[in-house]
């Protein structure tokens, strides 16, 4: 049928080959081979961003103002020098900041490194300052700041062994006595 169709062009040919002729091309009227080509098309396979997600890395403060810590506790998980390391607290390769020293976390604001500065205060110098602070927010009438202040320079006081036993009794003469200013206060309040 087809074979014969096509023209006289294809009659010295051996059948084999002029069935694979045709097959790859055409045949013109004047019985020259017409080739097209089509290529190989397939869809490249492409990745997909999704289900590549990372373990968490637990950035972020781990202790915060005023907690207290022993040495190698670590204060702080940081990218990049977020908080600048201060006294008494080391520096790790990945900007880790943790405990040298027994004592309390303080943070403070660098004007040199316009940032958060991290330190740890020894439990005794902690102590005093918050000692100082309840003594400023007793005469300024902030009772309850006073009290909170108290409380952490007592707990600061207990954690510095014997020279901390020797300032928590006077600490507590203190705190008797701003109990009761207190009382007071809260009687010219009522009246």
């Amino acid at each position: 049928g087809r074979m014969q169709a096509l023209g006289g062009g294809l009659q010295g040919l051996h059948a084999s080959s002029r069935r694979a002729m045709a097959a790859v091309g055409e045949l013109s009227s004047s019985g020259w081979l017409t080739t097209f080509q089509r290529w190989a098309t397939k869809k490249a396979a492409s990745s997909s961003n999704n289900g590549g997600s990372s373990l968490p890395k637990m950035l972020g403060v781990k202790k915060y103002g005023g907690e207290h810590v022993i040495p190698g506790n670590i204060i702080i998980r940081q990218r990049g020098t977020r908080y600048w390391p201060g006294e008494n607290v080391g520096l790790g390769r990945d900007h880790t900041i943790w405990a040298l020293v027994d004592g309390h976390v303080k943070f403070t604001w660098s004007k040199f490194h316009k940032q958060q500065t991290v330190s740890v205060v020894p439990h005794l110098k902690y102590g005093h300052q918050c000692e100082h602070k309840a003594m400023e927010a007793t005469a300024q009438k902030n009772l309850l700041k006073a009290k909170g202040l108290l409380q952490q320079a007592r707990f600061a006081f207990k954690l510095a062994g014997e020279e901390g036993q020797e300032r928590l009794e006077k600490l507590d003469a203190f705190r008797t006595r701003l109990m009761s200013k207190i009382d007071v206060w809260e009687e010219e309040e009522a009246a």
